[in-house]
């Protein structure tokens, strides 16, 4: 895929799987939300492909294009493309040996964060990586420092610093396409808010429980 997309100039769908859904032909079928990157900085590093990849829009799977193959385990033999694609390229020759899709792409978000309340979240956002260093680092960290990193690399608001919170603050592919299916920088700020409080509340009870097993 990596191949075709820098041959051709084009980009591709980073994109979780949908692993409690249905497979198709052993192969797991993404998720319904996604955001099109292109490969940059692109650098050989032997077999290996290195590179950076930026998310540009989000899309909507619309119809997915299965692999022309089944997926198959084949152990420590691999064998090469081109052995592959003679097993298809007959019957298929458009076919591709991965998951392709037709997508929508979605429009920018609707509406705009109040600074003050982006500044919450990421004093919230301070007080958590604050606390996560002292608990499982025993490093200590001042508020200081680290609300001045993240507000150099946040603030001001942006529509770009919300998704690279987003990636920063949601953990679960749940949240993450909740927040990629949304119309509104308010509905996902409000996913942000409830991450953060939860994740406080629970390095709060846990601190709590560390304190008393010390006494």
């Amino acid at each position: 895929m990596l191949d075709d997309c820098v041959l051709n100039n084009s980009q591709f769908g980073y994109i979780a799987a949908n692993i409690d859904g249905e497979s198709e032909h052993g192969w797991t079928l993404p998720a319904e939300y996604g955001v099109l990157t292109s490969a940059e900085n692109l650098q050989e590093q032997g077999a290996n492909l290195m590179f950076t990849a930026y998310g540009e829009k989000r899309f909507r799977v619309v119809n997915v294009i299965p692999a022309a193959l089944p997926a198959e385990d084949f152990g420590d033999v691999f064998p090469s493309v081109d052995e592959l694609v003679e097993r298809y390229i007959e019957g298929n020759p458009e076919g591709k040996l991965y998951i392709r899709a037709e997508v929508e792409i979605l429009p920018p978000l609707d509406g705009v964060i109040d600074d003050d309340d982006w500044i919450d979240v990421l004093e919230m956002w301070t007080w958590q990586i604050v606390e996560m260093s002292s608990m499982f680092r025993n490093e200590e960290l001042s508020n200081s420092e680290v609300f001045s990193v993240l507000k150099s690399e946040f603030s001001p608001y942006s529509e770009y610093s919300l998704w690279f919170a987003c990636h920063s603050l949601l953990d679960s592919t749940e949240d993450r396409q909740a927040a990629l299916a949304s119309t509104s920088a308010n509905d996902i700020m409000d996913l942000l808010k409830m991450s953060v409080v939860e994740k406080n509340t629970q390095l709060k009870a846990v601190r709590s429980v560390m304190e008393n097993d010390s006494d």
